[in-house]
């Protein structure tokens, strides 16, 4: 009882965690797409679609930023920010701080960049502070392509069918045994320890009328064999 028990918070736990990464996963994934930066917990996965920050960061890339104290951050720190650049104007932008003004401001450059950008990033405009890229999002992401969806929402069930479809008449070939062993075995775990105990005692008392009554039988063979030596004597 307590194994299934377990079993079962088991299943519900990884189906919950499975759900949560799931929708967790779309969220994100949609509001790269509406060109908005997804936020979760202080947390927020952005896509990388320029090549300013290469090699360090590559375009595709999805990036995990992690909102901070703007005290917290010093030089060489890559932060993401609402740009002030008329060309891409409230767009998110990364790029590395090179200096700390006194102003309060932060200039900063992409590492692919030759020089610095023109326009002061302002501290209520920081996002948060590049933390690492997010490999799982770039491979998700990369499913974007019609022929990987189509292997996706096509191929794979079609396997998943077969492989199902496969155990089962395997199963009909065997006939009966194995799910007849699986209930047995089921019934079996189910078992409570008292009653496991009380069935080990039944089955040793059950031994040992077994061995008393072969015992008697043996008794009696053994009388009815020294019998005929007595007539003989007399």
């Amino acid at each position: 009882m307590i194994k299934s028990k377990l079993k079962l918070a088991v299943k519900v736990t990884l189906f919950a965690l499975i759900a949560v990464m799931f929708f967790t996963v779309v969220y994100v994934m949609v509001c790269n797409f509406r060109g908005k930066v997804a936020s979760i917990g202080g947390y927020s996965v952005m896509k990388v679609v320029t090549g300013s920050m290469e090699p360090s960061i590559h375009v595709d890339d999805y990036i995990l930023i992690k909102k901070v104290d703007v005290s917290e951050l010093k030089v060489g720190d890559v932060i993401t920010f609402l740009s002030d650049d008329p060309q891409i104007k409230d767009m998110p932008n990364s790029h590395r701080i090179t200096e700390i003004n006194e102003d309060g401001t932060f200039t900063v450059k992409g590492d692919a960049n030759p020089t610095e950008d023109v326009y002061k990033v302002r501290a209520d405009r920081i996002i948060g502070r590049y933390v690492r890229k997010m490999r799982l999002f770039r491979f998700i992401g990369s499913f974007a392509s019609s022929k990987k969806l189509l292997m996706i929402l096509f191929i794979l069930p079609t396997v998943c069918i077969c492989i199902y479809e496969s155990r089962s008449l395997f199963r009909i070939i065997r006939g009966t045994d194995e799910p007849q062993d699986e209930t047995e075995q089921t019934q079996q775990e189910n078992l409570t320890a008292e009653e496991k105990k009380e069935k080990l005692i039944r089955e040793a008392i059950e031994k040992e009328k077994e061995r008393l009554r072969q015992m008697d039988k043996q008794g009696e063979s053994e009388v009815m064999e020294s019998e005929p030596r007595k007539d003989n004597e007399a």
